[in-house]
Order: structure tokens, then C-alpha cells, then sequence
């Protein structure tokens, strides 16, 4: 900085001088003579380029920010969640499969958002997608997200029970607008030691972290509530509602201090996002409003239930793909998210119809 004051300050000085000779050098008509002309001339071009060079050096350098997404129109987050927490570790589960993976995808270009989840039981790289991750880590999960969507999976975050509940709870509680009335009767507690009832009333309500696990959760509700496909979509109502509760006025958070908030997060989960690209991510929350969020649930357009053994290869209860390759579902998403997604049936997407194990064979709830 002091090299540049002192290029600055000589600079001056020589413009004045050169203003000095100017004024001394032209006629009563004010025009310059030629031999002062031909003495200012290479000079002049000397000081052209001396002054051209400097800026080109003083410039400053933009530099983009060091996160993944800088260069990314269309980014996209894997956002993982583990059933196990406190309770069943007392117990002694060590290992956990991800019973909630939604890859979260951003189209800056558009303005679109999509949530999208594939059942937990699909059947794919030789073991149901809700085990990969425990038995062949991030990765091999990560490749099926990737072989089912068509879309490059960009980062990762992944929380267990406990920190689903302390993020909402942080955030002072998640409002979300409950879509159909419905109770489980065999909701398992928190520890594994027996089974509760649970009921959710159609209409808003403000969840503690508990509650809205519970509500995540929950997979064998009447009224249509007792599939992993409904469940599917009741966590992506908390993730729609965990946008609006950052800035409540009970959040600890808010406002919002991402270093803060960045190092808590990261004590608690797991997740491959840097500082910067939390920041990074956070400029798209401020422009929120911009977006359109949907919520796309794979269901039985994609896939069928084929039986169990010997009706089928299967001994376990799975899904499998109708088309081995993908292909409509990879046309749907990208549809999707540029905007030209046609519903050409009004069956599109029944979540609904895909069955779900009975609940005395279920034991990963």
C-alpha cells in the first residue's frame, strides 16, 4: 500500500509538470506547438503506459469463494438421518441405518428446489439402501443416490436422533402444517422397551424436537399414514418448516451467527460442508423467497414390491425398480427442476399404493 501512495504522489507530479510545460508551450491561440509537440510526445506515451501498467498491478483480485458450489448451477446435498441416538446406544446398538435420505436439489438457474426420497427398502447394490451406509459406508450410499436420481451427489450432512432433536429445539421448535389426522398404535419408545400410541391432529402445530422425530418416524398411522412413503413426505414438511423456524424469535441462532451455529453443528453431525460453503449456502437463505420448493416422492411409477421367496428371489421385504436403468426417473428429476415436468397422468406418483411390512416383522422403526 505504501508503493502505491508514493507511485500516486510522483505521479502527481509529473502531470503537473507536464500541465506547467503545456501552458508555457502553446501560442495566443492555445494550440500547441509542433516542436513542443514533438518533444511532448514521447512523453507523453511513456506516461501512458507507466500509468496503464500501474492499474493493471493495483487492481483488485476477485476471487471466488473457496466452496464447492461457487462454479455449480444446480448443486446437490444428500441429507442423511440414522436411527440411533442416546437411548439405543445405552443399549448397545452400534451401528444405524439411514432410515431418512433426502437429496436435497438446488437450481440457481430456475429457482427451483426439490426434496426427493427413494424408499428405504429398494433393493440396490446387493442390499437394501437403508443398509449401505452401515455396511459399505457414505459412498456406496452416495452411488446408489447417484445410479437412482442422475444427479451428482455435491456434499453430505448426517444427524442422528439426537441431533434431529437438538436442531429443532434450537430452532425453538419446527411449525409444521400437519396434512391428515392419524394415529399409531405401535410407535416403538424411544429405548426399544415396548411399543406407545401417538396421535397427530390435521392442522399447524409447533413441534419440539421430540415431537417432530416422533412425527418423522412414524410409519404404521391410520388414514393413510402407514407407509415409509407418507413418512417420506411428513420429513420433508419439517425440513419446509426447519426454513421458516431459523429466524424465530426463540431460536438460538437468530440472528444468525454461521460461525457459531457452524461449530455446534459440526460437533454434532457429520457432514462434508466446509465453513465456506455454509456461508455460501446461507446467501441462498436469504433469498428464500425466490425459490419454489417441491416435494417428489419416488413411488410406485418407479418401482413394485415383488414378493418374498419363493415368489420371488427375495427373502427380504423390498422394492425393485420397474426399469433397471432409471431412465424415466432420471427424465422426471431433471424435468423437475428445470421446469418442464408434465404430470401426464393423475397417478403420477401415488405414494400410497407401495405396501409396507407388517409391524411384529418390523424392527428398525
Amino acid at each position: 500500500m505504501r508503493n502505491v501512495l508514493i507511485f500516486l504522489f510522483v505521479l502527481a507530479i509529473l502531470l503537473g509538470t507536464a500541465l506547467f510545460f503545456i501552458k508555457k508551450s502553446t501560442g495566443n491561440n492555445g494550440n500547441i506547438s509542433q516542436t513542443t509537440q514533438n518533444i511532448l510526445s514521447p512523453f507523453a506515451d511513456k506516461l501512458a503506459n507507466t500509468v496503464n501498467n500501474a492499474t493493471t498491478q493495483i487492481q483488485p483480485t476477485i476471487q471466488k469463494p473457496n466452496t464447492i458450489f461457487a462454479d455449480l448451477k444446480r448443486f446437490n446435498v444428500l441429507l442423511i438421518g440414522t436411527d440411533t441416538g442416546t437411548e439405543r446406544k445405552a443399549e448397545g446398538q452400534l451401528s444405524s441405518n439411514t432410515d431418512v435420505m433426502i437429496m436435497l436439489a438446488v437450481d440457481t438457474t430456475t429457482n427451483k428446489v426439490l426434496l426427493t426420497s427413494v424408499p428405504r427398502d429398494l433393493w440396490i447394490n446387493d442390499n437394501k439402501l437403508n443398509a449401505l451406509y452401515a455396511v459399505n459406508g457414505y459412498d456406496n450410499l452416495k452411488n446408489a443416490y447417484e445410479k437412482i436420481t442422475g444427479q451428482k451427489i455435491d456434499g453430505y450432512i448426517i444427524a442422528d436422533f439426537d441431533a434431529f432433536r437438538w436442531i429443532v429445539d434450537s430452532f425453538g421448535g419446527v411449525p409444521v402444517q400437519i396434512q391428515t389426522t392419524f394415529t399409531d398404535t405401535t410407535f416403538p419408545k424411544m429405548d426399544d422397551s415396548g411399543v406407545q400410541t401417538v396421535t397427530f391432529t390435521k392442522g399447524y402445530e409447533l413441534m419440539n424436537g421430540l415431537r417432530a422425530l416422533t412425527f418423522a418416524r412414524s410409519r404404521h398411522g391410520d388414514n393413510g399414514e402407514g407407509s415409509d412413503l407418507m413418512r417420506a413426505k411428513r420429513q420433508h414438511l419439517i425440513l419446509e418448516g426447519l426454513v421458516k423456524a431459523v429466524s424465530q424469535p426463540k431460536s438460538t441462532f437468530w440472528p444468525m451467527n454461521m460461525d457459531t451455529f457452524y461449530s455446534q453443528v459440526v460437533e454434532k453431525t457429520k457432514t462434508s460442508l466446509t465453513l465456506t460453503d455454509a456461508y455460501y449456502l446461507w446467501d441462498f437463505y436469504k433469498d428464500r423467497d425466490k425459490y419454489t420448493i417441491e416435494s417428489f416422492v419416488v413411488g410406485d411409477k418407479y418401482l413394485y414390491f415383488p414378493g418374498l421367496y419363493p415368489d420371488s428371489p427375495y427373502r427380504a421385504w423390498v422394492f425393485i425398480p420397474r426399469d433397471n436403468t432409471w431412465t424415466q426417473l432420471h427424465k422426471d428429476i431433471e424435468a423437475k427442476l428445470n421446469g418442464t415436468f408434465v404430470d401426464d397422468t393423475q397417478n403420477t406418483n401415488n405414494v400410497t399404493t407401495l405396501p409396507t411390512p407388517a409391524p411384529a416383522s418390523d424392527t428398525n422403526n
